[in-house]
């Protein structure tokens, strides 16, 4: 699998605080970004290591340490790649290394990679078959691309829509090798084990992003000016589908005679429908996407008030 899916949950959790309603600060958002990357090259270790498995018994194989090593060090060193590309590209670089760094981010760069440092402990040092090479690069063309279903207000992302990406990315990588000479499998062990690898990467992923973007929380509301102020809270259900708001406010009257306020106190439920639509290509350090989102509200708070006001009358 590509960045894609990982990057747009991960980008929603480094950039802004939702419980804090504001954007993060710089340190905070490199402490994240190192955070959710470790997630990930965990993730993709594991979800490698759950298709070796898969495959050979797919294949009728027995299932040997060797497998289960090379596919750890595979989904290790592609998702690892993508990480300290991500991570140099957080500072100002000259022209040479971004375009390294970029290529690096890409499925195209970290497939590559990884392919050549598995097929070296596989066949010996420098002896990485180009067929190898070359079918990886290919097969990157479908692991470019993913759908993302955004799903409340909090825009939760569900990739298992990415699945179907990751199961034609293995079948390419089976095909074209074959076409160019260096059979690896046949096609319906492959088709599993791209399966199995999504499956696991999108379930966790998806997790992932209803316990951090999605989980109910409750927002402070506290705002002063110098005509009044405002205080209370917000109590938002999982994915922000429902706000539960609890808000007291009071605004000052000044002016010529008067003298007073304005209590109002306000209750009720916000209900909120949204979906999204991402549809995201070549991710990684660059990457591009387009959202498709629809959203609607309705209102259910009342709100009630009182006030004491004085006029003062010259005689």
């Amino acid at each position: 699998m590509s960045l894609a899916t990982s990057q747009c949950v991960y980008s929603q959790i480094q950039r802004y605080s939702l419980r804090r309603q504001k954007p993060r600060g710089l340190e905070e958002q490199v402490a994240i970004f190192v955070a959710t990357r470790i997630f990930d090259v965990g993730l993709t270790t594991a979800a490698a290591v759950a298709a070796a498995a898969a495959g050979a018994n797919a294949m009728g194989v027995p299932l040997t340490s060797d497998m289960l090593r090379h596919a750890a060090i595979g989904g290790a060193i592609k998702a690892a790649a993508m990480a300290v590309a991500g991570l140099i590209m957080l500072a100002p670089q000259n022209t040479p290394l971004i375009v390294l760094m970029t290529l690096l981010g890409t499925s195209i760069g970290s497939n590559a990679l990884a392919v050549v440092a598995v097929a070296n402990r596989i066949f010996g040092t420098d002896q990485a078959p180009n067929q190898l090479i070359i079918a990886a690069v290919v097969a990157s063309i479908p692991l470019s691309f993913c759908f993302v279903y955004y799903y409340g207000a909090f825009r939760v992302p569900i990739t298992f829509t990415s699945i179907a990406f990751d199961v034609l990315g293995a079948y390419t990588f089976v095909r074209m090798a074959e076409n160019l000479g260096h059979p690896i499998c046949p096609p319906r062990p492959a088709l599993v084990a791209g399966a199995v690898f999504g499956a696991v990467f999108s379930g966790a992923i998806t997790l992932l992003g209803c316990c951090v973007i999605g989980k109910s929380r409750t927002i402070p509301i506290s705002d002063f000016s110098g005509n009044g102020h405002a205080s209370g809270s917000a109590l938002t259900t999982c994915c922000g589908n429902r706000v539960y708001v609890n808000v007291q406010s009071t605004e000052y009257a000044r002016g010529q005679g008067v003298v007073g306020s304005r209590n109002t106190f306000t209750n009720g439920t916000i209900y909120n429908s949204a979906h999204g639509i991402g549809v995201y290509w070549d991710p990684g350090s660059v990457h591009g996407g387009l959202t498709f989102n629809t959203h609607s509200t309705r209102d259910c708070t009342t709100s009630t008030g009182t006030s004491n006001m004085t006029r003062i009358v010259m005689a």
